[in-house]
């Protein structure tokens, strides 16, 4: 019994060893893979930094920003994010879904709590989160005096919408979530054996949801600061990967026109 449970175990780790110097070989080494390994990095860093960026410049408003809750939000933000990168190199896919959702939701409670209850305190936004927000919702976005003019105005509250519930399909257990994991596994994609389209789908998806909340972020900052730290910061920085998000890039417009 013994021979057989090591003869066993042998051929288990040689196989996962061959398949792991298979993967790497054909996967990780490639370009594309290679390619996604950076692009994670570079979508991390800017989003971070901007978050931070954005939290040091308030301390110029002086008490103004003291009682903000995107700005007060900022550490929480940054450890999601440094969370995502690690995750997403260790072929961790779900629980990046799962996190997104999760700082989706909050940034989108956050802006709109610090618009409605704009001047009061801290303890006055969090007692109105408290009574007014629903939880597990996101049609309080309907709520949302976007940044923008229709029909972007639209486009915004539907893919925050769009974003919300499909990725709820990976915190409740579901049939999609289901189907997805067999379908991987039947592929050999199984944890940390991804292919590289999956890690591409995966940062399309993570630059997705930052667009959004940088959006916000800055909406809730305001039109005057938001274009100090656009001209003093970001349009000088030409690698700024926000430079080509979808709402990031209209935001902007708006502060120029």
């Amino acid at each position: 019994m013994n021979d057989y449970i090591d003869d066993l175990r042998k051929k288990i780790i040689e196989s996962l060893n061959q398949k792991q110097s298979d993967w790497k070989e054909k996967v990780f080494e490639s370009q594309q893979y290679q390619q996604e390994l950076k692009y994670i990095d570079d979508i991390t860093y800017d989003f971070i930094s901007s978050i931070r960026t954005i939290s040091l410049y308030s301390t110029r408003g002086g008490e103004i920003y003291d009682n903000f809750l995107c700005i007060k939000a900022s550490d929480d933000i940054i450890q999601s994010a440094i969370a995502i990168n690690m995750m997403a190199k260790n072929g961790i896919h779900n629980s990046i879904k799962r996190e997104l959702r999760y700082l989706i939701e909050m940034n989108t409670k956050y802006v709109i709590v610090d618009y409605a209850k704009m001047g009061s305190k801290l303890e006055e936004k969090t007692k109105y989160l408290k009574d007014e927000i629903p939880n597990s919702s996101i049609e309080i976005i309907d709520a949302y005096s976007t940044p923008f003019n229709e029909p972007i105005k639209s486009d915004f509250k539907s893919e925050i919408k769009d974003f919300f519930y499909k990725s709820c399909a990976y915190v409740h257990p579901s049939k999609k979530q289901i189907d997805e994991q067999i379908r991987n596994y039947e592929n050999g994609n199984t944890i940390g054996f991804e292919s590289a389209k999956m890690f591409s789908d995966l940062n399309k998806l993570i630059f997705r949801a930052y667009d959004m909340m940088l959006t916000m972020c800055f909406h809730s900052f305001g039109y005057s600061m938001s274009k100090d730290l656009f001209e003093q910061v970001f349009d000088d920085n030409t690698k700024w990967k926000f430079h080509k998000g979808k709402y990031v890039k209209e935001y902007r417009k708006t502060l120029f026109q």
